[in-house]
């Protein structure tokens, strides 16, 4: 019998070198009129910025790269690389297919987009984990990216939070049992909150002249229910499931280390009150909301600072959706 498991192998990440602080001219009309929804964005101070040349699919092959060399595998030894540019050059293919081209990724290796706004992250996690156990693949590489500080309307609140990154993992087996290993999952989905959050086409101000009859994506909060499902779902289901999922294990809050989405320290707080986690690793006032990429970002960037042998990461996503993962190491 094999001592092998599967487990995170590698872990990479990549930000853009432009930071963008509040006092930033961009946000000057959100600080003069203070929008709906203003107040639910706290603790935000800097956010990075992708300016050209530099595209996300630079960034995300950046953190894929670093990912693959803690793995110790070369690209030739991926045989699935699974996640989601957001937002993609276009609708369809994803840039997922570029970075398979530009990383020289085997024709056998599988190229999956996971299009699960903001989990996109946690579900290629479990997918590439469950497809490796089942011995459809053997490697797996995980990338996620977002670039949506250029998907905004800035004058709206929800623009102040966001910020651009990409981060990856590798699965696959190894007998290090020092290493975190999938051991669970939650998932709570209330899809009566279709629509709050939408990534939606509105009309750019030189749309006809520019791009004919197509228009650009922008990141949206429905008016009023928007606000409502931040409150009732966002605020209050996450936790939830957490302590759902940890709890089928006989654990506590202070047995876990928590990696989130992050959008603002008052969710942040209200949800660090009912799980109680005993480290909270967040980057959301230098970074901001990395939307489905700030768990990779955050666990790639602060994986040595992991203090217990129980790790979760959780997100929160559109429809509305919340979703855990539970690792485990020895350690």
């Amino acid at each position: 019998m094999s001592d092998q498991q599967t487990a995170i192998i590698g872990l990479g990440y990549a930000v853009p070198a432009k930071i963008r602080g509040n006092r930033d001219p961009i946000f000057d009309w959100l600080h003069k009129h203070h929008p709906a929804g203003s107040d639910l964005f706290e603790g935000l101070h800097d956010r990075r910025v992708i300016e050209p040349p530099e595209t996300l699919v630079d960034l995300m092959i950046e953190a894929s790269n670093n990912a693959l060399a803690q793995a110790s595998i070369s690209a030739n030894q991926v045989d699935l690389l699974i996640g989601y540019v957001s937002v993609s050059e276009f609708n369809a293919p994803n840039g997922l297919l570029e970075i398979h081209h530009k990383m020289n990724l085997p024709d056998a290796c599988r190229c999956i987009a996971v299009n699960t706004d903001y989990t996109n992250f946690l579900d290629a996690m479990k997918m590439a984990n469950d497809l490796i156990e089942v011995g459809t693949v053997g490697n797996a590489l995980v990338v996620v990216g977002n670039n949506w500080t250029a998907h905004m309307n800035y004058h709206e609140a929800v623009s102040i939070a966001a910020g651009d990154g990409a981060g990856a993992a590798v699965l696959g087996p190894t007998s290090d049992t020092g290493r975190f290993r999938l051991i669970d999952w939650e998932n709570c989905t209330k899809s009566e909150y279709y629509g709050a959050f939408q990534m939606t086409p509105r009309p750019h101000p030189d749309s006809e002249a520019k791009y004919g009859n197509f228009t650009t994506p922008l990141m949206k909060l429905a008016p009023e229910f928007g606000e409502k499902a931040f409150k009732e779902f966002g605020m209050t289901v996450p936790p939830q499931v957490v302590n759902q999922l940890i709890g089928r294990h006989g654990l506590k809050g202070s047995d876990i280390t928590l990696v989130a989405h992050q959008v603002s320290s008052k969710v942040a707080t209200a949800w660090q009150k009912e799980i109680q986690a005993s480290q909270y690793i967040s980057t959301l006032e230098d970074l901001a909301d990395m939307v489905s990429s700030s768990q990779a970002v955050n666990l790639a960037k602060c994986y040595e600072e992991i203090e217990t042998d129980h790790l979760v990461l959780m997100g929160v996503g559109m429809g509305m959706h919340a979703t855990a993962l539970l690792y485990q190491r020895d350690g």
